[in-house]
């Protein structure tokens, strides 16, 4: 679980089963993560529209990630944390790097969150051991010697 502290008070951001079957979240970070990851140029990335997209993305992340531990009442009110978020100078402590608050960053964290925790982490993992087992328990067939007679 992430927690992200926005004006002092912590905000738990935990993904569960409802919000992969009730909304598209997984695919559309799937599909940004391939635009970041094959923008040739700051351009590819910066446009208006996938700005937009980005910020759009961020905010539901948020509130389907706020849903089962600190419930907002809307996508509004999120993007009002979201706001205070920003803009909040968060403490360093002496030798500590001050934290990174950009969307990108955000985003990158929600994503990292998404995939790799909760049960879609277990799911994942549990589909790979399957398959590994599944690969090592197969047996090749080895081809039968053709001049021994079938029995009856």
């Amino acid at each position: 679980m992430m927690t992200l502290k926005i004006s002092g008070k912590d905000y738990n951001v935990k993904f569960g089963y409802n919000n992969f079957c009730d909304s598209d979240l997984l695919e559309r970070v799937e599909e940004m993560m391939q635009l970041l990851n094959g923008a040739k140029t700051d351009k590819d990335v910066s446009s208006a529209g996938q700005m937009r997209k980005l910020f759009i993305l961020v905010r539901e992340l948020l509130f389907e990630g706020f849903k089962d531990e600190n419930p907002v009442e809307s996508l509004q009110d999120v993007g009002r944390l979201l706001d205070t978020y920003m803009k909040e100078t968060p403490k360093v402590e002496d030798g500590e790097e001050p934290e990174q608050r950009g969307v990108l960053t955000l985003f990158i964290l929600l994503s990292n969150e998404l995939m790799s925790e909760g049960f879609l982490a277990d799911l994942m993992t549990n589909l790979v051991k399957m398959a590994e087992t599944v690969n090592k328990s197969k047996v090749t067939k080895m081809p039968q010697d053709r001049k021994t007679k079938a029995k009856k």
